[in-house]
């Protein structure tokens, strides 16, 4: 079915921004509530809504245009009598949607889908209200939909694969990353893995295996989550301790006694300690306190305590035909805000150690869900235990990346910079596949020219800066050597490369540009090296290369002053060879990439070896010393206060 009129019930937070979300992407939506005042905050929060998205660039069409697609009512009748999808939006209370649910039926036509807009309730119970199971489905939208596309398609026992596909189609016309629940289950995807992941913080801190801080450090710094778990439960909407504490006792009234809550969350809920609003929750904030999470706290926790059991929980949703291995990672990606796939992060980590750190939890607490699933055993068993081997829950080697896309057209290759939900920050995994493509393409024949380019908005935000929670410069030492050994290998490559430079370039992706024979840029891009802010310096090559293209002074006046050098600045200084506008720039680039690969290509690889070896022969000398260097400053007070003062959006006081 062709999905065109929309029709939204429940005007609070919710169904406000699901109206705007579905209104802005064409289609006539019908927002009731039995409060015409309801309403009316309703619109003005969407004009609020549609305003700040126009004045950020996000929204190009006419707000006023956009609104006209959007009609208020209080008549239930009204607002369904020509709904092809009605959607429930009213709060998270199990009665109350099966009340709304009832009525919504007695007027809705009957091609009508039923949808209820759930983070946790069962949809096959909910279904129940109706008399049309086969049109009820779940959907679960992330908040603020504008920012988090994600939505999570949750099937009822009795809902048709008609009613699928119609929603699913749906979902992708208002710009939805789908995920399928196939199988109605307790919390679905993303929050089974969060709020059993922050249970297990909280058993950790029960066991005396960490402090908040120290397992907050561990989980925000070293894993790279956007926050604690803790700090997490604290500030989301002010503290939502008492929503994990209601969404585990499902899960554990479902599953069973071992997932039932912590003992912390149980006593800071019955305290009402639920976070931010209520002045405590896991952290005291009483008197205006700030609590930042301190960048080394969780130097020594360990963080495979907390991946292992998420491992577990989704490869029982595997295993039960609830989801798949990708939608897993989509949904931690897209609604969870992690660095990495969660099953890529268990194939980076092996299977046979998440496996061992499972048996381990498991003889010590003697809790069910440490035991390895059937999937991880097997996996064990047929030695399919990750990236060491070329194969766990993907496959690797050449051609299989996490982070890289290799696109042919013609006699150029194209490599994009595959991680825009990480403004393409680069890691030691990300610079092995970069190093693995370029091998792959030097031994064909039929490449003349490689390009280099991001996906998304930027170009490459620099480097992935977990390393400096470890607390051991060894590691910041060998992922600035890492990087090195890749861009000097590029300026040795056998045939040109050019950097594509879509989007912002930041520290090591302006590092990385630099490596590159030549760079073109987007009239919206920008580069910088703002490495001082955060109390370190460049370490992939920019106190040398640098140098090379515009000089030591300039250098200096570039690095000391964080200067962001736009497109126009850095055509005049040399940096770059052409700009072009942003909404024809892959094609330009393209076509550029086109005429290099035209040079004679042993002219070119003998050119490259000369420049490298005679122009910039001392150039490993000073790049060896920059590592050394970046290794020294890695465990300085200015590094915290610098990472933690960005992490934080404040300016630091070194």
């Amino acid at each position: 079915m062709d999905i065109r009129n929309v029709t939204i019930v429940g005007s609070g937070t919710r169904g406000i921004a699901i109206a705007e979300t579905v209104a802005t992407q064409g289609f006539d939506v019908k927002l009731m509530d039995i409060s015409e005042e309801n309403l009316k905050h309703a619109v003005e929060k969407i004009r609020e809504g549609l305003k700040d998205s126009y004045e950020r660039g996000y929204l190009k069409e006419n707000i006023e245009n956009i609104l006209k697609r959007i009609y208020t009512t209080a008549s239930l009748a009204e607002a369904l009598n020509d709904a092809d999808i009605a959607i429930e939006a009213v709060p998270e209370i199990l009665d109350l949607k099966k009340r709304v649910l009832s009525d919504i039926e007695k007027y809705a036509p009957e091609h009508t889908i039923f949808v209820t807009n759930t983070s946790s309730l069962s949809v096959t119970e909910l279904s129940g209200a109706t008399k049309r199971p086969d049109k009820f489905i779940g959907m679960h939208f992330f908040y603020p939909p504008k920012i988090l596309k994600l939505l999570e398609i949750i099937w009822g026992e009795k809902t048709s694969q008609e009613t699928v596909k119609s929603v699913e189609d749906f979902a992708k016309r208002i710009d939805r990353i789908v995920v399928h629940v196939k199988k109605d289950t307790p919390a679905f995807i993303v929050n089974r893995i969060f709020v059993t992941m922050s249970n297990e913080c909280a058993w950790a801190l029960e066991a005396g295996e960490g402090t908040v801080e120290e397992i907050d450090s561990a989980v925000k710094y070293r894993m790279g989550l956007p926050m604690g778990l803790f700090e997490l439960h604290d500030v989301l909407g002010g503290g939502s301790v008492d929503v994990s504490y209601h969404v585990l006792e499902q899960i554990s009234k479902k599953l069973g006694e071992t997932y039932r809550q912590a003992p912390m969350f149980e006593k800071l809920f019955k305290a009402g300690h639920w976070g931010k609003k209520s002045g405590k929750g896991f952290y005291d904030w009483s008197g205006g306190k700030k609590n930042e999470v301190p960048l080394r706290a969780g130097a020594n926790f360990d963080i495979l305590r907390l991946v292992a059991p998420a491992v577990n929980e989704a490869a029982w949703l595997i295993e039960k035909g609830i989801t798949t291995t990708e939608e897993i990672d989509l949904s931690v990606l897209n609604g969870l805000n992690y660095p990495s796939g969660l099953l890529r992060m268990a194939d980076n980590m092996g299977i046979d150690v998440i496996v061992a750190k499972l048996s381990e939890l498991y003889q010590k607490y003697k809790e069910e869900r440490y035991k390895p699933n059937p999937i991880l055993r097997r996996m064990v068993k047929e030695n399919k235990v990750g990236r060491k081997i070329n194969e766990g829950f993907y496959k690797y080697g050449r051609g299989n990346y996490e982070f890289v896309v290799v696109e042919k057209v013609e006699n150029v290759s194209i490599i994009y910079l595959n991680r825009p939900w990480r403004a393409n920050a680069l890691n030691i995994t990300f610079l092995a596949e970069i190093n693995d493509a370029l091998d792959m393409l030097a031994e064909d024949d039929k490449v003349r020219a490689v390009m280099i380019t991001g996906v998304g908005k930027n170009f490459c935000a620099g480097a992935d800066i977990s390393m400096f929670a470890s607390g051991k410069p060894e590691l910041v030492v060998e992922s600035s050597q890492a990087g090195h050994k890749v861009f000097r290998r590029i300026e040795f490559y056998p045939k040109p490369i050019i950097a594509a430079i879509n989007g912002p370039a930041l520290g090591g992706g302006f590092e990385l540009t630099m490596a590159c024979d030549l760079r073109v840029m987007s009239d919206k891009a920008f580069l910088g090296l703002p490495e001082l802010n955060f109390g370190i310096t460049p370490g992939w090559g920019g106190t040398q290369r640098l140098a090379y293209l515009v000089g030591v002074g300039k250098l200096k006046e570039i690095i000391l002053l964080r200067k962001k050098i736009d497109a126009q600045k850095a055509l005049e200084l040399g940096l770059v060879s052409e700009v072009y506008y942003l909404r024809e720039f892959k094609e330009k680039a393209l076509e550029f990439a086109k005429e290099v690969a035209e040079l004679p290509p042993i002219a070119v690889q003998y050119l490259k070896k000369a420049v490298a070896l005679g122009v910039m022969s001392f150039l490993e000398n000073g790049c060896f010393i920059e590592s050394t260097v970046t290794g020294d400053v890695s465990l300085t007070d200015d590094v915290a206060e610098g990472i933690q003062a960005f992490m934080y959006r404040r300016k630091p006081c070194f």
